[in-house]
Formats: C-alpha cells, sequence, structure tokens
C-alpha cells in the first residue's frame, strides 16, 4: 500500500475578509459548563446529602442544561453548588431567572468528583469562585451562601465576537481522501464594552431579584480589563450574598449571617447579645497520627452559638504542645443524619487560630456515645504537598461526646 504524507485541510464556517491564511493557533477556551446531580462520596449511607453541581463557563447553551437537570429532580428542590468564570451575560441571566423560580439556593463552592464514580463528589471550600457573568447566575438564588474566602469578582461586561472554524485531517489512501480528525476551534475576534442596552437588562434582572442597587453599580464602574474581588462585607452589603458561612449551609435551613438592617431569622430564635456569649469550653483532643517527627492532634472546644440553638465547635492543630497553623484548612465531620460540618479559619491575622463553625445543637445532643463519625482535617489549597488526615470512629472517641454533652445539652 503506497500512502502519500498526510495533508492538513481547513474549512471555515465563518471566514472574515481580512483573515490571513496562516491564523494564530486558537487560545484555550474555559470548558462549557456542567449541571450534574450530585450525591455526596463522604461515608454516610442511607442519609447521604444530593445537589447540583454548577462548574464551567456559562455559554449559551447552559440555560438548556439547566433545565434538564432540574427536570431530572423530579420536583425536588436541591441547593445548587457553583464555581465559574463567567461567561455570557443573557445565558446567565436567564439561568439565575429560572433558579428563582424553581426556589433554589445557590452556594459557591467547587465540586470533586469521583474518579470511580462520576455521579458521587465532595465539596471543596479552599478557593471557592463565582466572577463575573456567574454573579448574575448566583443572584438568582432564593439564599445565596458564600463562603468568606470566596472570590466573587465583578466588573463591566463584555461583548466578545467570536470564529469559529472546523479542521478537518485527511489522508490520501490510494488516490482517495480518508478523514482522519475533525475538531473545532474557536478564537476571540473582537471584544468590545457592553452598551447600554445590556446594563438596563442586567439593572432590570437585578431589580426583579432584590439585590440592592449597589451590587450593579459597583459593578458597572469596574473597567471591563479588571476584576474587582468583594469582601465578606461587601458581598453582604451589595446583597449578592443573604449568607456569609460555609457552602454546607444550603443544606439545612441555618442562617449563619444577615445582611445589615435584617432581622436575624432562624426559626424566629432571638440573637444572643454579644455580651452573652462564653468563651470556648476545651472539651479534649484526638490524636490523627504521627506528623513531622510527633504527634499530630485535634483540639475541640465548645462554646455558644449566635442563636439560642446553635453551639459554635471549635478545633485546632498542635504538633506535641506547639500549634500548627490552620488559616485556609478545613475541618469536615459527617454526622449520622446531620448537614455536613465544615470548619475553616480565614483570619489571616491569626493563622494559628481556631477552625470555628456554627451548628444547631440538636444533632449533637441526639448523638449516642456510640454514633459512627467521621472526620477530614484538609490543607490549604495553595499546598505544595497536600495531604489529608482522617480519622473514623465512634461519637466518644472522635468528638469527646461525653464533655460535649455536659457543656451543651443542659
Amino acid at each position: 500500500m503506497h500512502i502519500v504524507p498526510l495533508l492538513a485541510l481547513a474549512f471555515s464556517l465563518f471566514v472574515l475578509p481580512a483573515m490571513a491564511q496562516d491564523k494564530p493557533a486558537a487560545a484555550p477556551q474555559p470548558e462549557p459548563m456542567r449541571i450534574v446531580l450530585t450525591r455526596s462520596a463522604e461515608p454516610c449511607e442511607p442519609d447521604c446529602r444530593e445537589w447540583l453541581a454548577a462548574q464551567g463557563a456559562i455559554t449559551k447553551d447552559t440555560p438548556a442544561e439547566l433545565r434538564r437537570a432540574l427536570a431530572e429532580l423530579n420536583g425536588r428542590k436541591l441547593p445548587l453548588l457553583v464555581y465559574s468564570t463567567g461567561g455570557t451575560v443573557e445565558a446567565a441571566i436567564a439561568m439565575g431567572e429560572l433558579a428563582r423560580r424553581s426556589g433554589l439556593d445557590i452556594a459557591v463552592a467547587r465540586t470533586v468528583f469521583s474518579q470511580r464514580e462520576p455521579a458521587l463528589g465532595t465539596i471543596d471550600e479552599r478557593s471557592p469562585l463565582c466572577a463575573s457573568a456567574c454573579t448574575l447566575f448566583l443572584a438568582g438564588g432564593q439564599r445565596r451562601i458564600i463562603p468568606p474566602q470566596s472570590r466573587i469578582g465583578v466588573h463591566q461586561q463584555t461583548i466578545v465576537e467570536t470564529e469559529t472554524t472546523t479542521v478537518r485531517d485527511y489522508k490520501i489512501v490510494r488516490g482517495r481522501k480518508e478523514l482522519v480528525d475533525e475538531r473545532t476551534e474557536t478564537r476571540t475576534v473582537k471584544q468590545e464594552q457592553a452598551t447600554g442596552e445590556i446594563d438596563a437588562k442586567m439593572r432590570r434582572y437585578l431589580d426583579a431579584m432584590g439585590l440592592d442597587r449597589s451590587f450593579i453599580e459597583v459593578t458597572v464602574s469596574t473597567p471591563a480589563d479588571t476584576m474587582r474581588y468583594l469582601k465578606p462585607d461587601e458581598m453582604l452589603a451589595t446583597t449578592i450574598a443573604t449568607e456569609i458561612g460555609s457552602a454546607t449551609l444550603a443544606f439545612s435551613g441555618l442562617r449563619s449571617s444577615q445582611g445589615p438592617g435584617r432581622p436575624a431569622n432562624l426559626n424566629a430564635a432571638p440573637v444572643l447579645p454579644a455580651t452573652l456569649v462564653a468563651p470556648a469550653t476545651p472539651i479534649g483532643s484526638v490524636e490523627l497520627g504521627p506528623h513531622r517527627g510527633s504527634t499530630l492532634r485535634l483540639a475541640l472546644s465548645v462554646g455558644e452559638g449566635r442563636y439560642q440553638q446553635t453551639a459554635a465547635l471549635q478545633f485546632q492543630l498542635f504538633i506535641g504542645q506547639a500549634p500548627l497553623p490552620t488559616r485556609l484548612r478545613t475541618v469536615t465531620i459527617t454526622l449520622p443524619g446531620s448537614p455536613l460540618i465544615v470548619a475553616s479559619n480565614e483570619d489571616g491575622s491569626a493563622p494559628d487560630g481556631p477552625m470555628t463553625v456554627e451548628i444547631q445543637r440538636e444533632f449533637l445532643c441526639r448523638l449516642t456515645d456510640r454514633s459512627s463519625i467521621f472526620l477530614r482535617v484538609d490543607p490549604p489549597a495553595e499546598d505544595s504537598s497536600p495531604a489529608s488526615w482522617q480519622r473514623t470512629g465512634t461519637a466518644a472517641e472522635v468528638l469527646r461526646l461525653p464533655a460535649l454533652r455536659a457543656a451543651l445539652c443542659r
């Protein structure tokens, strides 16, 4: 068989008159958003939590992807966890409207899917992201739960024109062309600031979603070629966040934070005045294993929560008697019949400080000493050699439940 050298023939679907024959290689494009019904991969049977994981760039096809995912729920209302750099404004608005009509709560977090079973996943809150047009999608959430370490980025929206080219590679076999490969390449050919019409549409949409006007003002006042990341107090002030706290709050009715001028409401429980909140009481510690020639342990303390039916759990890592920096670390605890507990420390001024989380007392007080507990400590996202420490055992062993019960369940 005589085979001539491979010939590459490119057929352009949309060709600009001035486009050169040798066009530059296409820049990598973000993966389009996938919306996946996900079940927790943590040890949790039979009461594993489920959520819709929305990750990737928002495109014109993403609203249809969301409608498909909602149809799969058969009327159930599950939290939606989003992680995205942005995308198409009109599509993001359509998705936000659909989320609001469906009564969905939206939290910002990344889902890490299991390699063995793609429908299973864990929630990673070490570096949550929702930027640009993603914030318009987020605005549609009935509750909008944002972890304090999140990157919520806003700027002026832009209109992007792209050129799509289909490239087909052939080889000649015995005088006949045979297709070897076919691929689509997309590149940006024009990008400009959005028109006043787009801004007006965004304003009407955000008004309909009930967001404070300050959010759109911050957005349109930030140049399109930059990105402004909001601080937690700005997230609340602009009302893009209804709550600042762990994304896992979306799995319960717990409200961890309230915006200015909004009365706290956790099943009508009154807020405890700060002067009545007692210092955290040490409960004990649990050994996680050897580390750096010593023993790594996790110390547990408990104090009053912000509400009468909540408690504040604090966890601090020690090597021997020396505290280990915990900023950007997280402690994840799985309790039977309870939402996932995720404690974290985002206080840059106290990198050795405790990782904290609020939890409803009833979830702790109904445990028995023999209740099965799964605990995991994750490293910072930027750690060059990431490693997790895990511990499985009874509530008496892992949470020092007798002492915890004595402090909380009066």
